[in-house]
């Protein structure tokens, strides 16, 4: 007598994964999870797919039935399940691949709710590695090693090159939506009167399902126009660009080489500079993120900006790091440094150095090292 049904135990097996892959995947979704939970994940996933193919085999013949649209006798009525089914999935995946708006909600909300659950202590440190050299440059390779703080939560920001005068000397990294302009996604407050003095994501005062909607930006790309995410860069690539456009309006303003997607982990950068011609020169990284609101830099705290009092929800404002680098020192390793912060509403480039209303901002990164070789 058999001790064990291989039909029962591939269902069972099927049930049993089928469990832990929607667990997994509901805290994955909610929960700011660590790499355990992603490996469980992955391995029961790839687990699911093997027993699904054997269960496919033991039930194929019924399968098989479930795709037929002409009933096998003629007086049963016609069954529609097999193109119903196909128009469902592939819709859900159009909508999904281009975010239309519900998809794109339940994509933030799952953002929103791990960005609002406190971040377990780990000691794990999660690299993204990251190389931008470009092999017709002759000059110093530059390693940036950025450890993201407790407040890094999908910032922008965009790393570059000065000489000592301050004259912008070629981008080393920049984020995709910051060089082209391409901030699709917005979202507004269904309550104008609410004001926020405190970060919206991580403080939990906010109810954010009740607060914002979600809205798409028009396709003017200067309807998109965040001169407030990272004024000083936006500045200066202006001065030194022949079309004088501090926001594009289409294509990129900078190479593709050094351009990225926004990278939201810890990362080490590897880039090259063009040449040796500076033998010193500022290494500078501008960063910025939104809904960072405090007490001085409170939604209500300038209401005659029509730009900081929009739906960008700039908050505190761009922090501006910054290593002087010399060649001749031979000095393998600098540290960047808070040298100043941007304008609120991004309305100039200037480096301001008043840094006490900046609160959690200082924590968007925990330091920034660079290697120069």
């Amino acid at each position: 007598m058999k001790m064990i049904n291989k039909r029962s135990l591939v269902t069972l097996l099927v049930f049993s994964t089928f469990l832990i892959i929607t667990v997994t995947s509901i805290l994955m979704f909610s929960q700011a999870y660590d790499s355990s939970i992603a490996l469980i994940h992955t391995i029961i996933g790839f687990t699911l797919i093997l027993i699904a193919m054997l269960h496919l085999k033991n039930n194929f013949i019924a399968l098989k039935n479930h795709t037929k649209v002409k009933a096998a006798r003629s007086t049963s009525p016609m069954n529609f399940a097999l193109p119903v089914a196909a128009v469902i999935t592939i819709t859900l995946a159009v909508m999904s691949y281009y975010r239309v708006p519900p998809m794109e909600f339940v994509y933030k909300w799952g953002n929103v709710l791990r960005a609002t659950n406190e971040k377990p202590e780990s000691t794990e440190l999660i690299y993204t590695l990251v190389d931008k050299t470009v092999e017709a440059n002759s000059g110093p390779t530059l390693k940036v090693d950025l450890r993201k703080g407790n407040y890094f939560t999908w910032p922008q920001y965009a790393i570059w090159v000065e000489d000592m005068e301050g004259n912008f000397i070629q981008p080393i990294y920049v984020t995709s939506k910051i060089a082209t302009n391409n901030f699709v996604n917005k979202v507004t407050k269904v309550d104008s009167d609410v004001v926020f003095n405190s970060h919206v994501f991580v403080s939990g005062d906010v109810d954010l399902a009740t607060t914002f909607e979600a809205g798409v930006y028009p396709e003017s790309k200067s309807e998109r126009a965040r001169p407030e995410s990272l004024p000083v860069f936006l500045h200066k690539n202006m001065q030194s660009s022949a079309n004088q456009k501090l926001i594009p309006d289409g294509d990129a303003s900078i190479a593709d080489a050094y351009t990225g997607a926004t990278i939201n982990q810890s990362f080490l950068l590897t880039s090259n500079l063009k040449s040796n011609a500076q033998r010193k020169f500022k290494l500078r990284l501008e960063i910025n993120t939104s809904f960072d609101f405090n007490d001085y830099y409170s939604s209500d705290r300038f209401p005659d900006d029509p730009i900081y009092s929009g739906n960008g929800y700039g908050a505190q404002p761009s922090l501006v790091y910054e290593a002087l680098i010399d060649l001749d020192a031979e000095q393998p390793l600098y540290s960047m440094n808070l040298v100043g912060r941007g304008h609120h509403s991004g309305k100039d480039g200037e480096l301001y150095n008043d840094l006490e209303n900046i609160t959690t901002a200082r924590e968007i990164v925990d330091r920034i090292l660079v290697e120069v070789k």
